[in-house]
C-alpha cells in the first residue's frame, strides 16, 4: 500500500533534518507502528506521507508511493485529491484539527462530499451517524450538531477518527489515536482499528504507549533523531530488543506501569475544597447536567485524582475548581476563603495560588510568540523575580522541565507535541502556585518523558508541599501519583476514597469496569 526509501524532510531555518533516511514499506491489512520519544521525527514523517509538511519544509526520497501512485512531483491539488480517499490522518492535536466554526457532523461529512459526489444527503446524514456509532462516540444525534468546543478532549479524538474513516481511507496514518482517550473507550479505539486491518486497511500507528503498539502492530520501527535505529517484529523487538535506545523505552515503559510511589499527605488544613458542585449547559436545545454534587478536600502536598469515561465531566470540574466558570449550585473555597462566589476582580488577584495544566497545549500558546516570550509573560507576572532576575528563571523553568536553551527561539508549532507540553508545565509553574490542576499533563509525552515529568510533579510536592489535581485516563499513573481518587460518570461521582483501597476493593460496577479494562491494558504491554 506504501513504501518509502531514504526519505528525507529538511526543515526551514534552524530547525535542521527532521526525518533523515528512513526506508519502509506496509501491505494492506498490515500495521506498522513507529515509537520514540518526543523530538524523534515521528509526527513529521506521517505528515511527509500526506503532504502536509510545515511552509519551507524540503521533502525527498528515493521512492515514495502510496497506492501505486508515485506522490514525490505532488503539488497540494493532487494531494487534495488523495487524502481522505486514499490516505487519511489522524492526529493528536484534535482540537486544532478540527473546525471550531463548523459542527462535527459537518466535519465528518465533508470527506464524504469531496469523494462521493452523488452520495445523496439522506445516505450521507446516515453514514455519519454509522460512524460516530463506530468510533464509541455517546448520543451521536447530539454529538453531530454540536461543535468541537462543545465535547471533552476524548470525544473530539473519536469525532476526528470518524472523519478520517469517512471516505474509506486504504491507508490510515494514526499518529497518537488514543492519547487522550480513557482505558475502555482506548480498547474500543483498538478493536476498531484492528477490525480495520482485517478489513485490507494498511495501518502505520505512531504512540509512545508500547501497550497500544503490542496490541495492534505487526512490525515495530524505534525512531532517533530522524532515523530508524531497529526494525522487527512486535514480538521480537518486545521481547528481544537488540538496540540501547530500545531497551532504554521498554525500561522506562516497566518504570511507568509500575508508577511512583508516594505518600499519602498528612496536612490536616485544606487548601481546595469543593462541596456539592453541580454544573449544567443547555446544548442544542436541551439542559445537559455535566457535573452533579462533587465535593472533597485537598491538603497542602496531597494529590487527588479524576477518573472515568471521556465526557463524563472531569473538565468541567477543573474549570470550577480554577474559577473559570461559576457552579450552579455548591462552593469551592482556596485556602479556606471562598473562591467561586466572589467577584472576578478578587479572583484575578489570587489567580497565581492556582494554575492549570491543559491537556491541548498547543491551543494554549499564541501562535505568533516564541516560547522564549511565552515564558517571559508569565514570569513578569511574578513579582518576586526582579526584571534582570527574569532570564534566569526562565532557564530554570526550563531545567525543571528538562528542556534545552535552544527551544527558547521557537514557536508552538516548531515543537513537537510532548516539547509542548513541557513548556506548558514550565508555564504553570513560573508563578509558584501553591495548587496546581492537571488536565491529562502527560498523555501527549513518550514514556521517557512521562516517567521524568511524573518525578519532577513527585519533587514538587515533596519540596513545595504542592497540591495536586489530577485529571487522567491512565490509571497506572493515577494510582501511583494520587491520595485519593473520584471515579466519575456522566457527571456524577459513582465512587471515591483512598487510592489503594479504590483500586483493591472497588465497589461500584462503573469502577471494577474501569479497572477491568487498566488491567488488561497492562496485560498487553507486557
Amino acid at each position: 500500500m506504501i513504501e518509502v526509501r531514504s526519505l528525507r524532510v529538511e526543515l526551514p531555518g534552524a530547525a535542521g533534518t527532521a526525518v533523515d533516511g528512513v526506508s519502509f514499506s506496509i501491505s494492506p491489512g498490515e500495521c506498522l507502528a513507529i515509537v520514540g520519544e518526543s523530538g524523534a521525527g515521528k509526527s513529521m514523517l506521517a505528515r511527509a506521507l500526506i503532504g502536509l509538511t510545515p511552509a519551507g519544509a524540503v521533502v525527498a526520497a528515493d521512492r515514495l508511493t502510496i497506492g501505486g501512485l508515485d506522490v514525490r512531483a505532488y503539488g497540494e491539488s493532487d494531494w487534495q485529491a488523495l487524502r481522505g480517499g486514499v490516505v487519511s490522518l489522524v492526529s493528536q492535536d484534535a482540537l486544532v484539527a478540527l473546525d471550531p466554526l463548523r459542527r462535527i457532523g459537518r466535519e465528518i461529512a465533508e470527506p464524504i462530499e469531496v469523494h462521493e459526489k452523488r452520495m445523496p444527503r439522506a445516505a450521507r446524514e446516515r453514514r455519519v451517524q454509522l460512524l460516530l456509532a463506530r468510533v464509541a462516540l455517546p448520543e451521536p444525534l447530539l454529538r453531530a450538531r454540536q461543535y468541537p468546543h462543545e465535547l471533552s478532549g476524548g470525544l473530539r479524538q473519536r469525532a476526528l477518527i470518524a472523519a478520517a474513516l469517512a471516505a474509506g481511507p486504504a491507508l490510515l496514518i494514526a499518529d497518537e489515536p488514543t492519547t487522550a482517550l480513557d482505558v475502555t473507550v482506548q480498547a474500543r479505539i483498538l478493536r476498531l482499528l484492528a477490525e480495520l486491518k482485517e478489513s485490507g486497511i494498511a495501518v502505520l500507528l505512531i504512540s509512545h504507549d508500547l501497550a497500544v503498539v503490542h496490541s495492534l502492530a505487526d512490525r515495530i520501527a524505534v525512531m532517533q533523531h530522524g532515523r530508524f535505529v531497529e526494525v522487527a517484529p512486535a514480538a521480537t523487538l518486545l521481547t528481544a530488543p537488540q538496540h540501547p535506545y530500545t531497551r532504554e523505552l521498554l525500561a522506562a515503559a516497566a518504570q511507568h506501569r509500575a508508577a511512583v510511589v508516594t505518600e499519602p499527605s498528612q496536612a490536616a488544613a485544606p487548601v481546595l475544597s469543593a462541596h456539592s458542585l453541580v454544573k449544567s449547559y443547555r446544548s442544542t436545545g436541551r439542559v445537559v447536567r455535566a457535573v452533579g454534587d462533587v465535593s472533597f478536600d485537598l491538603a497542602a502536598g496531597g494529590t487527588v485524582g479524576i477518573v472515568g469515561e471521556s465526557g463524563s465531566g472531569k473538565t468541567t470540574v477543573a474549570r470550577l475548581l480554577l474559577g473559570i466558570e461559576r457552579p450552579d449550585t455548591g462552593t469551592v473555597r482556596l485556602h479556606g476563603e471562598q473562591w467561586s462566589d466572589v467577584p472576578e476582580s478578587k479572583r484575578r488577584v489570587r489567580r497565581a495560588q492556582i494554575q492549570l495544566i491543559h491537556q491541548d497545549s498547543l491551543g494554549t500558546f499564541d501562535p505568533r510568540h516564541s516560547m522564549r516570550r511565552v515564558l517571559a509573560e508569565a514570569v513578569a507576572l511574578d513579582r518576586s523575580v526582579s526584571r534582570t532576575a527574569r532570564p534566569g528563571r526562565i532557564l530554570e523553568l526550563l531545567a525543571q522541565v528538562e528542556l534545552p536553551e535552544t527551544l527558547l527561539g521557537r514557536r508552538a508549532h516548531q515543537l513537537s507535541g510532548g516539547q509542548r507540553q513541557r513548556v506548558a508545565i514550565a508555564r504553570a509553574l513560573a508563578r509558584r502556585p501553591s495548587i496546581l490542576v492537571l488536565d491529562e499533563p502527560v498523555s501527549a509525552l513518550d514514556v521517557l518523558i512521562q516517567v521524568h515529568v511524573l518525578d519532577l510533579l513527585v519533587s514538587l510536592r515533596q519540596q513545595l508541599g504542592l497540591a495536586m489535581v489530577f485529571i487522567s485516563h491512565d490509571l497506572a499513573v493515577v494510582r501511583g501519583l494520587c491520595d485519593q481518587v473520584l471515579v466519575m460518570k456522566d457527571g456524577q461521582v459513582v465512587e471515591q476514597g483512598a487510592t489503594e483501597a479504590l483500586f483493591s476493593k472497588p465497589q461500584h460496577p462503573f469502577t471494577r469496569e474501569l479497572l477491568g479494562a487498566h488491567f488488561a491494558a497492562l496485560a498487553n504491554g507486557h
